[in-house]
């Protein structure tokens, strides 16, 4: 016999650590084996399965694990990523790198030459991929050093369409990488070693290559940027993803590489999130 959700919502809700009713219903929903959250006007019963399995993703929750690694997925500029243990989970304040890039490509489409670009750390492929799929005409190439983050950026190319304007590679940042690229985006490693302010969702479940870059977060930049020049197109762009706090120190570091500060744009928190920078 089915039974109105909202209790079992408001019972779910008060035995989550972080008491989101959001979580709540989409762990209901997990456990009834859909990929959707249940809506509070829905009738419902449980199996002795489905309330075994509630209950441990209950404590998978509350154990800081993501409902986007429960899914195997996460949805980035309305597209759907899934994910691997070898892939960050991609966040809603890396979709302001996909929108100044956005911007610059549909500017330069008015000069008539099909737009190359290149993402450097691709993990799941979803800035290179959001950015396909806004432009028609453009051709991109994702480089990373993980086999199995390679693998899955093939896979969501080809979930969403886009394998045969997106080629990923296995590689270390550029080096290797031929030909010139009129949009450079990158989300590197930019978090200092020993960060005991991390969540455990981002400590436990995404992996340390994306995360972590030397003592002071930056030693990723320091490796990236003085690579760039010789593979960005003379009227191109970077689109560089950076850490709070981080956009001075960085911005100095591609100057002494070569490139100047063409803008910075904030994600919609208002921190300075993406540097956009240009040959000098």
């Amino acid at each position: 016999m089915t039974k109105p959700v909202r209790p079992l919502l408001r019972q779910v809700s008060a035995a989550l650590t972080s008491a989101s009713r959001l979580d709540a219903s989409w762990l209901v929903g997990l456990a009834c084996g859909q990929d959707s959250p249940v809506l509070s006007h829905q009738q419902i019963s449980l199996t002795e399965a489905q309330k075994t399995r509630l209950a441990r993703l209950i404590d998978a929750r509350n154990g800081g694990q993501p409902i986007s690694r429960m899914r195997g997925k996460r949805e980035f500029w309305s597209c759907d990523f899934y994910l691997n243990d070898a892939t960050l989970d991609p966040r809603p304040d890396s979709e302001v790198l996909v929108s100044s890039a956005l911007a610059f490509a549909r500017n330069k489409s008015h000069q008539g030459a099909a737009v190359k670009v290149l993402d450097l750390g691709c993990g799941s492929g979803c800035l290179l991929l959001a950015t396909l799929s806004e432009l028609p005409d453009a051709y991109g190439v994702g480089i990373d050093c993980a086999a199995l983050a390679v693998a899955q950026s093939r896979a969501n190319a080809a979930s969403l369409g886009l394998a045969r304007r997106a080629d990923f590679q296995i590689g270390s940042w550029a080096e290797g990488v031929q030909g010139q690229f009129d949009i450079i985006l990158s989300n590197p490693p930019y978090i200092c070693e020993g960060d005991a302010s991390l969540s455990a969702e981002v400590r436990c479940y995404d992996p340390d290559l994306a995360l972590f870059a030397g003592q002071d977060g930056l030693s990723a930049y320091r490796t990236l940027l003085p690579q760039l020049g010789a593979i960005l197109a003379k009227a191109g762009q970077v689109f560089l993803e950076v850490g709070f706090g981080q956009s001075k120190a960085v911005a100095q570091i591609a100057e002494e590489a070569g490139l100047g500060l063409v803008d910075i744009a904030k994600d919609l928190a208002g921190v300075e999130r993406c540097l956009v920078l240009a040959k000098k």
